[in-house]
C-alpha cells in the first residue's frame, strides 16, 4: 500500500516526537544539556480558580472562621473537621486519600503562592499561570514549550498533554500534541514495517524539500521517528492492569494514562491534565456539598495514580496549577469569589527528599487572615512567587538550567520544594 504524505507528517511531526520535538530537530537544543534521564513531571491544572482556603484549611487562625461563616471547615476532631497536618492546617475531609501521602513525606502543600499582578480574570491568569510570563502573554509559548525547546530529551515522547485540545502551556516554537489516551493513537497495521516507513517518510518529506533537506531531515529524525512509532505500537491495545484500582471519573482515567506511559519507558517528562469546574461563585459547600465532591476527585486520583506508580513516584513529581485563589470571605450566595493567592498541592519522591526524612506539610510564610493583613482588605496575601515553584520543578526535577528562557524576566527564588 502506498503511504500518503499526510500520514507520514502526522507521524513524524505529531507521533515520532509526539511534543517535545519540532519535526525539524528531534532535540530542539542537541548542543545543550539533556534534562534528567527518567524524570515526568505532572501538572494537574484545577480551572476556574480553586478555593485554597478550603483545600488546605489554616484552621488555626481565627479570622478563617469569621470570613466564612457557612463555608468553613471545622477543626479537626470536629464533625466533618479538618484533617490535622500540622497542628495549624489541615486538608479538607474529602482529601482523605492524600492523608497518608502527608504522613510519609510524599505529599506537601505550598501556601500563599501567586503573583504581584493578579488581575482575577480567568483568561488573563491562566495564560499567566500557563506561560510563565506576567503581564502581556500574548505572543509568548507555554512555559513548558520553552523547557522542551531548551533542553534535550531523552526518548522519543517527551510531552503529552492528556485531553481534547493542546493547552497552552504546551503550545509554542516546538510541535506538541494532545491526545484523549494512548489507544487512541492506533496506527494501520499494514503501515508498521520498518522499511516501509522509512521509504514513506522519504518520500513524503521529499515531496516538500529539495533531497538534500530531506536528506538531513531523515538523518535527525528517522530513527527515533521510528522508534516513536514502535513506542507507541507496544502500548496501543494492550489491557492495562493498574497495581489497584482507580476512581471511575474522568480526572482519574487521565492519570491512569499518564500512569501508563510512564511506566512505559518513553522519555516521558511533562504530562499536563485538566481538572475544571472550581470556578465556585454559589452553593460551593463546605466539608459536603460540590466543592467536597471535587476535592474526593482530586484526593482519590492522585492517590490511586502514586499507589499505581509505586517505586517510580520516586521519579515523578505532581503539581496542581490554578487560574488564583478565592475571597477569604464568603459572598450572599455561600460561595467565593475571584481573588489572589492559593495553594498548591505537590506529590512525589523529590518532594520527599527534599524533606530529608522528616516530613513536611505545608510550605512558605502564612501572610495571615486578619482585615489588615488581607490583599485589599479582602484576599489572601501571596508570599510565594508561584514561577519559584515551577522553576525549581524544571530546573532541580527536569534538570532543565535555562530559568532565563523558560521564565523570562523572573529571578526564581528557591522554595525548597524538591531536590
Amino acid at each position: 500500500m502506498e503511504l500518503s504524505r499526510r500520514f507520514f507528517l502526522k507521524m513524524s511531526g505529531a507521533f515520532a516526537v509526539c511534543l517535545g520535538a519540532d519535526p525539524l530537530s528531534v532535540f530542539a537544543d542537541p548542543a545543550g544539556k539533556s534534562a534528567r534521564r527518567g524524570k515526568t513531571l505532572v501538572v494537574v491544572f484545577l480551572r476556574g480558580g480553586a478555593d485554597g482556603l478550603n483545600l488546605i484549611v489554616p484552621f488555626a487562625d481565627p479570622g478563617y472562621a469569621k470570613l466564612r461563616r457557612s463555608i468553613a471547615i471545622a477543626p479537626p476532631g470536629a464533625e466533618g473537621g479538618a484533617l490535622d497536618l500540622d497542628g495549624s492546617f489541615g486538608i479538607h475531609p474529602r482529601l482523605h486519600a492524600l492523608v497518608p501521602h502527608f504522613a510519609s513525606g510524599l505529599a506537601v502543600a505550598a501556601h500563599a503562592v501567586g503573583h504581584a499582578r493578579n488581575t482575577r480574570s480567568h483568561f488573563e491568569e491562566q495564560d499567566v499561570w500557563e506561560t510563565g510570563v506576567v503581564g502581556n502573554t500574548m505572543a509568548s509559548d507555554g512555559w513548558v514549550n520553552r523547557h522542551l525547546a531548551t533542553c534535550a530529551g531523552n526518548g522519543p515522547i517527551r510531552a503529552v498533554a492528556i485531553g481534547d485540545t493542546l493547552p497552552r502551556i504546551m503550545q509554542g516554537k516546538v510541535a506538541a500534541y494532545a491526545i484523549s489516551g494512548v489507544d487512541d493513537l492506533t496506527l494501520p497495521s499494514d503501515q508498521t514495517d520498518p522499511a516501509t516507513l522509512a521509504g514513506g517518510l522519504q518520500r513524503a518529506y521529499g515531496a516538500g524539500a529539495g533531497a538534500g533537506s530531506a536528506r538531513d531531515l531523515l538523518g535527525q529524525t528517522g530513527k527515533t521517528t521510528l522508534e516513536g512509532i514502535r513506542e507507541l505500537q507496544s502500548l496501543v491495545g494492550k489491557e492495562y492492569v493498574p497495581v489497584a484500582p482507580y476512581p471511575e471519573t474522568d480526572l482519574a482515567r487521565k492519570l491512569r494514562e499518564a500512569a501508563r506511559l510512564i511506566k512505559a519507558g518513553v522519555g516521558l517528562e511533562v504530562v499536563e491534565i485538566d481538572y475544571g469546574g472550581w470556578d465556585t461563585h454559589q452553593s460551593q459547600g463546605g466539608a459536603t456539598g460540590y466543592f467536597g465532591d471535587l476535592a474526593q476527585d482530586l484526593g482519590d486520583s492522585l492517590s490511586a495514580f502514586a499507589i499505581d506508580l509505586a517505586e517510580r513516584m520516586d521519579d515523578v513529581l505532581v503539581v496542581t496549577l490554578s487560574d488564583f485563589g478565592r475571597t477569604a470571605a464568603e459572598n450572599g450566595t455561600q460561595g467565593t469569589d475571584h481573588g489572589w493567592a492559593n495553594c498548591m498541592i505537590a506529590l512525589g519522591g523529590p518532594v520527599r527528599r527534599a524533606g530529608k526524612g522528616s516530613p513536611r506539610k505545608v510550605l512558605g510564610a502564612w501572610p495571615g487572615l486578619a482585615p489588615e493583613q488581607l490583599w485589599e482588605g479582602r484576599d489572601l496575601l501571596h508570599t510565594t512567587d508561584f514561577r519559584d515553584v515551577i522553576g525549581e520543578a524544571v530546573r532541580v526535577h527536569l534538570g532543565n538550567p535555562k530559568l532565563a528562557t523558560v521564565l523570562p524576566g523572573h529571578e526564581a527564588k528557591e522554595v525548597g520544594l524538591v531536590v
